[in-house]
């Protein structure tokens, strides 16, 4: 019951559900349309501008695509969301704040994907996550943490966990206005310890899957647990006015 009390003013001031803008994208063969709240904290936070019809063949997917670390993709859309408490809070009541990113990921050739088959993206990104943070042969994130700390005398070879990415235990099926998606998180994620990501991914065909991601971090104060629950639900809330369709 206290918890429940406490929780605006532990949480903060987020997303505004009054007000929402609705985006639309083409991507490949299918229609995707979301719908983002407001802000007020941070009115102009944006990217550049994103396509509104994207192709799915390389030779018109890559000129517009990014690389980040073992990614090919092409971000349609974007959201970010500060949560705000009392200026006495510090960093002028700034708590945490959320991201979302609506991006479109080119396929390694590592592990074969079907359009429409979760259980395929599934083993993918097992595959994918495992050689980028753990892989001795790809020198993971992971892996490279665990080698710095095997002769600590401090930790008796254990690594701190805030060293360590925590990849997902599950991947769970939901199923989101008629569309079954691929549902996951990472975190906590890397030195800082409190940071999460969630995941909403769907494979578009054998080329490319798309992915709705939400990243959590936070700023000042104790209570991240149940900012973090905040977030995740603020996340879902904003996942379930996604809209994805074959066609128009």
């Amino acid at each position: 019951m206290l918890k429940n009390l406490l929780a605006p003013a532990l949480t903060g001031k987020g997303p505004d559900y009054a007000s929402l803008t609705k985006k639309e994208c083409g991507v490949g063969n299918y229609w995707l349309s979301f719908k983002l709240p407001g802000n007020m904290y941070m009115p102009g936070k944006q990217d550049s501008p994103f396509p509104a019809q994207l192709n799915l063949r390389a030779d018109m997917f890559d000129p517009h695509s990014k690389q980040t670390f073992n990614r090919t993709y092409v971000t349609v859309g974007f959201g970010w969301w500060c949560y705000k408490g009392f200026i006495l809070q510090g960093a002028f009541g700034k708590l945490c704040q959320l991201s979302m990113r609506v991006e479109v990921n080119k396929a390694e050739n590592h592990t074969v994907i079907r359009a429409s088959d979760l259980d395929s993206l599934e083993s993918y990104l097992i595959k994918d996550f495992w050689d980028f943070y753990e892989s001795e042969e790809r020198a993971g994130i992971n892996w490279k943490a665990r080698q710095r700390f095997k002769g600590d005398a401090f930790t008796k070879g254990e690594v701190p966990p805030q060293y360590l990415v925590h990849l997902p235990e599950k991947y769970d099926r939901e199923t989101i206005n008629g569309v079954d998606w691929l549902a996951y998180h990472l975190g906590p994620e890397g030195r800082a310890g409190h940071r999460y990501s969630y995941y909403w991914a769907y494979p578009l065909n054998d080329s490319y899957y798309l992915t709705i991601g939400f990243k959590m971090s936070f700023e000042v104060g104790d209570p991240k647990e149940l900012r973090r629950e905040r977030m995740a639900e603020d996340a879902c809330r904003i996942m379930s006015m996604v809209e994805l369709s074959k066609g128009r």
